[in-house]
């Protein structure tokens, strides 16, 4: 009996050796597909035939949006690997004791492949340590969930990977998340938060990630994740009464290129080549239009035609502007704490604290991201003064916007408005795409009456929406560019034409990628004829980085002989 036990014993022992191994081979192979080629959907007439798949975080979870027949509406799934029971409770003992042993900041570690690689032998070392019973092929599974909880976030975390979600709400405890897609519109998820802790736990983790805080007291938030993803939340029942919600607007890591406002119809070559010119020649610009209307977008497009060399500042509340320049700083605003007599937080930097010392830099140009309100006085005061400035507003008319500046909280005397030369108003237009955009219109400002306070103004472009055109008249800004400069109008609508067939060379040689972009643009600027050359002689696209680098180095060259 005493040998049959020991050989049980051995038996069992080298079975269970046998099966450590093989859970050490499958954490060494363990992969997640971090990196994906854009998915390309099909185009889909009839909505009710709609069931497509795609990859979100290969090869463990998939999205699949079906027409729900029952309920007449598209539906949002996410598919994921399903646990066991028994799977579950090896996965929460396996966290509870990650937890308890994780000695670094997830929020500040940053590259996800070392935190993956972390965790992984953080991991074995605790089913060493436990003797978890993990048959072979439950570990990669039980560890997609470690990762997703750990590294990401959470339940979240596919709805992050996929390219197509512009936004992510959440409206409380048992309710489907509804997510903004860029083919489809506003779609109910199948991803639910049934419990009111688990929710609770889920804001106050974005709040870490936001590098913010937020609790009882201090139940609003508004800040942007590691990637640029805006985040507005709320954490107390009596201030959202279905329980903690949260709102994420994801980021998009390459923004927009002027090309790619072409390739999208936001708006025509004639359009972004006047833009190009008025930038070029310090033109204050002011982009409008209302939530999601792509005023951001625009602003990161018009942005890539300053002259490469200029000095530019930019003050957001949250990062979401993306420059190709090296001479840039980008600010951000700063939230205080705790509340002195004032209501002011201490350490409090505000965009208004910002933009008062940009203009102790020098800058060229100042960007700044949205004006509110007592910013908006000191941008002017700038332009008064001689500096270039952009930024953005909420407003759906000329004169919404006019009315707005001259009155609370912003209050501009017409003198000062008039140092603004041009608006851009933004429009969301459904019926040519669930996520289309357009410029509605470009309205150059002449004179603001200081009596009225009624603006006389220039609508330069306007979308024709029965054709999707842009019809084009006579620009006052353009004469008074020809003015400054001493160039004749001619030669300024000659230049024009110049660049306009230049984007559309571009457009034409399908090149989209904004920084490839913007490396064509500042070979305009730093070598025109050759990229003019470039233009008529047609040449490969593939040889343009090659031009460039030439064209930088002969332009070095050349200042090294002048020197």
């Amino acid at each position: 009996m005493g040998l049959q036990l020991r050989g049980w014993l051995r038996k069992r022992y080298l079975e269970a050796k046998e099966e450590l191994k093989t859970i050490e081979r499958e954490i060494e192979m363990f992969r997640i597909g971090l990196k994906k080629k854009y998915v390309v959907l099909p185009v889909i007439k009839d909505v009710s035939q709609t069931d497509v798949r795609y990859p979100l975080i290969h090869p463990f979870a998939y999205a699949r949006i079906r027409w729900d027949e029952e309920n007449k509406e598209l539906v949002y799934e996410v598919i994921e690997p399903k646990l066991s029971e028994e799977e579950k409770e090896i996965f929460n003992k396996l966290k509870e004791s990650l937890v308890k042993v994780i000695d670094i900041d997830f929020d500040e570690a940053g590259d996800p492949e070392k935190l993956l690689e972390y965790l992984k032998s953080k991991s074995l070392k605790i089913i060493k340590e436990l003797r978890l019973n993990i048959k072979p092929g439950q570990f990669t599974k039980i560890f997609y969930y470690v990762y997703r909880d750990f590294v990401g976030l959470n339940k979240l975390e596919p709805l992050m990977h996929d390219e197509y979600i512009e936004d992510i709400g959440c409206d409380g405890v048992s309710v489907p998340l509804y997510i903004t897609h860029k083919k489809f519109g506003n779609i109910k998820s199948n991803v639910i938060f049934d419990d009111k802790r688990e929710l609770q736990e889920f804001v106050i983790k974005l709040a870490e990630r936001c590098g913010r805080y937020i609790s009882y007291a201090e139940p609003l938030l508004d800040g942007s994740l590691p990637d640029g993803s805006r985040v507005n939340a709320t954490l107390a029942s009596d201030v959202t009464t279905r329980g903690p919600t949260f709102s994420i607007r994801k980021f998009r890591a390459t923004p927009y290129s002027p090309i790619d406002m072409m390739r999208l119809g936001t708006a025509s070559s004639e359009v972004l080549a006047y833009l190009w010119f008025t930038v070029e020649h310090g033109k204050n610009i002011l982009i409008a239009g209302g939530t999601g209307a792509g005023k951001t977008s625009i602003m990161n497009a018009v942005v890539s035609f300053i002259p490469p060399e200029a000095k530019i500042v930019s003050i957001e509340d949250t990062r979401e502007l993306n420059l190709y320049h090296d001479n840039w700083i980008p600010a951000v605003s700063r939230t205080g704490f705790g509340v002195t007599e004032s209501a002011t937080k201490y350490g409090e930097v505000s965009m208004f604290d910002l933009l008062k010392a940009s203009f102790r830099q020098n800058p060229d140009y100042i960007i700044v991201g949205e004006v509110r309100g007592r910013e908006a006085t000191v941008l002017f005061q700038g332009m008064a003064s001689g500096h270039t400035a952009l930024s953005t507003i909420h407003g759906g008319s000329v004169d919404d916007i006019i009315k707005r500046m001259q009155t609370p909280p912003i209050e501009l005397p017409p003198s000062l408005l008039e140092t603004l030369d041009i608006i851009i108003i933004m429009h969301k237009t459904p019926h040519l795409g669930k996520s289309a955009r357009r410029i509605k219109e470009i309205v150059e400002l002449e004179t603001i009456d200081p009596g009225t306070g009624k603006a006389r103004i220039n609508k330069v472009f306007t979308w024709d929406p029965a054709f999707d055109k842009f019809a084009k008249k006579r620009s006052y800004v353009l004469d008074v560019i020809s003015v400054e400069i001493g160039m004749p109008p001619h030669q300024i609508e000659k230049e024009i034409d110049t660049r306009r067939k230049y984007l559309e060379w571009i457009y034409n040689n399908k090149i989209f990628d904004f920084n490839e972009v913007s490396k064509l643009i500042s070979l305009y600027y730093k070598d025109k004829k050759r990229a003019i050359k470039m233009m008529e002689e047609n040449k490969s696209m593939n040889k343009t980085s090659i031009n460039i680098q030439s064209a930088e180095q002969s332009n070095s060259n050349e200042l090294s002989a002048n020197t």
